[in-house]
């Protein structure tokens, strides 16, 4: 299975990954959409003005952020960052945030 995030093809890691916000949230508000021919859209509406969107087929899973990310391949976490943020790309594939 391939998995997009942003445009940018990733690796498929069991258990997905886990979004870190730098700007937290109090409410969510999320709606699946179930197409005829079993494809799903997944939309997640975050206070924090943060939008995700996930369309899922048989063959992938393509994701769009409204935010700049940063992808910790090592820890399978996904970072959004904010206005000011910054990552630090590390050669391990891990990253460190600088606010």
């Amino acid at each position: 299975m391939k998995v997009f995030l942003n445009g940018q093809e990733m690796q498929f890691v069991e258990g997905g990954y886990k979004y870190v916000f730098l700007k937290p949230y109090q409410h969510l508000q999320e709606k699946t959409i179930d197409k005829e021919n079993g494809d799903k859209m997944h939309l997640e509406f975050y206070d924090n003005g943060v939008q995700i969107r996930t369309l899922v087929t048989k063959k992938e899973v393509a994701t769009i952020i409204n935010r700049d990310v940063a992808i910790d391949r090592v820890n399978n976490k996904v970072y959004i960052l904010e206005e000011g943020n910054e990552a630090r790309f590390n050669d391990d594939g891990s990253v460190d945030i600088i606010k």
